[in-house]
């Protein structure tokens, strides 16, 4: 997967003048993947692309509305393609899991640009989501913290920055945010762990949502997202975690009432 990506990146470096002169006839997303970051929208994504009628961005992150978002929709449009969306696509996809996170930056932004974009939001229970996005930036030499030292604290390495890791996990505020700029009906919330208890339904439900024809699931599905083995975390972290996020569910089951938080 990150040899494949790399690949990507490299292509449409390579291609960019190509890209660039050819943008105006490159479509906008209609569906964007916006998060969560550690909920499973990798393994929804590789499965999407899978699907005949959707056309997808060359590379899965693109970070333009948090990021990139000076370049202009130009230089966004030449991330996407021009045939498959003439061959008959009816969905043109993105998929870049920290917009739900940068919430307050982006859905302003994103709202301006595709108004009538379909918005897939997948949710993890939050202190797993912490543990494993701690236990992947350990695995990429990113993280050198003890993890009582990472999520204990409320504050990231930067002085005075909040924690990413816990933060991360406040998905009412975020998801209120993208509420103010796109109606409920363009909104899909998957909860991760039914969609890796059972996907087929829940891949159904999306490819609905999406507005394309039914497809079974692709062969060899993914694995899930993991951090560090549940044994290896010690108590009071999660403790720490479960405790900090019960307000935050709260608000979140109040927000979304037919959504079954975790207790």
């Amino acid at each position: 997967m990150a040899r494949s990506k790399r690949i990507r990146k490299r292509l449409h470096r390579t291609f960019y003048p190509y890209y660039r002169a050819t943008a105006a006839l490159r479509p906008l997303p209609n569906s964007v993947i916006i998060g969560g970051m550690k909920c499973g929208t990798t393994t929804l994504n590789a499965w999407l692309r899978s699907h005949p009628e959707v056309a997808f961005s060359a590379i899965k992150e693109i970070h333009f509305f948090d990021q990139n978002y000076e370049k202009g929709p130009d230089w966004y449009r030449s991330f996407f393609p021009i045939w498959e969306r003439l061959l008959g696509a009816k969905c043109v996809l993105e998929a870049t899991p920290a917009y739900l996170f940068r919430a307050s930056v982006v859905a302003e932004r994103m709202h301006r640009l595709v108004p009538e974009a379909r918005l897939i939001v997948m949710l993890r229970d939050p202190v797993k989501r912490a543990i494993s996005h701690y236990g992947h930036r350990v695995r990429n030499g990113e993280e050198d913290r003890s993890i009582e030292e990472a999520l204990l604290s409320d504050y990231g390495r930067a002085v005075g920055s909040d924690n990413s890791y816990k933060t991360r996990g406040l998905y009412a505020d975020q998801i209120q945010t993208f509420r103010k700029f796109y109606v409920d009906h363009q909104i899909m919330v998957i909860k991760s762990e039914d969609f890796f208890a059972k996907p087929e339904p829940i891949y159904a439900a999306v490819l609905n949502f999406l507005g394309v024809s039914q497809r079974p699931l692709p062969e060899g599905r993914s694995p899930r997202n993991v951090g560090q083995r549940q044994a290896e975390i010690p108590v009071e972290v999660t403790e720490h975690l479960s405790q900090y996020y019960q307000a935050p569910n709260q608000r979140l089951a109040e927000l979304l009432p037919s959504f079954s938080v975790w207790p």
